[in-house]
């Protein structure tokens, strides 16, 4: 991989890192405190996330990384845990936006409308379709708790190399200019 498509890869892997933890918090946050006043900014950052994980993705593809775990007794598991986190990413506002989207609140971009609202003359959303809407509730929802463990999980991961395994994968991560160092 070429030094500026490896920073590329990191620069979209942070900055998508910081949108959905930022996004798991203020669901998290809305959720437990039935304060909705994160709603419009929640689904704008959701959607952009949705754009930058498929760039993510086309980036993944065109140049793959090569995992720390290749070769060792653990590369099947972190290979599942790599391809459902980016599943879970994708669904996550996919899931989100078929919620707000077919539940009749609309999606919009910061003010920019992708699905229109549906409200009745009471200031009440009307579902466009009452399945898909709840389909995509629960999916949003449970979707989100276990993105909140996969999370936590990959970054106990990134700790244990960098800490345990005296490895480089977290330095290469965070190096401005891609290079690895060995370890002495």
């Amino acid at each position: 991989m070429t030094t500026q498509s490896t920073q590329a890869t990191r620069t979209i892997h942070w900055l998508s890192a910081l949108l959905i933890i930022g996004l798991l918090a203020s669901g998290l946050y809305m959720t437990d405190g039935h304060d909705y006043s994160f709603y419009d900014w929640h689904k704008s950052f959701g959607v952009i996330a949705l754009l930058l994980i498929a760039i993510r993705l086309y980036n993944k593809f065109k140049n793959p990384w090569q995992s720390s775990a290749k070769g060792t007794e653990h590369e099947k598991i972190v290979n599942i845990m790599h391809h459902f986190l980016l599943f879970a990413c994708v669904m996550m506002p996919i899931s989100g936006m078929a919620y707000s989207g077919l539940g009749g609140h609309g999606v919009a971009v910061f003010g920019l409308t992708i699905i229109p609202d549906n409200y009745n003359a009471a200031g009440q959303a009307v579902p466009f379709s009452e399945t898909g809407r709840a389909i995509g509730q629960q999916i949003h929802v449970y979707l989100g708790y276990a993105m909140v463990a996969l999370v936590s999980l990959h970054v106990l991961a990134a700790l244990k190399h960098h800490f345990i395994d005296k490895d480089n994968t977290l330095t290469r991560m965070l190096s401005a200019n891609g290079e690895t160092r060995t370890q002495a």
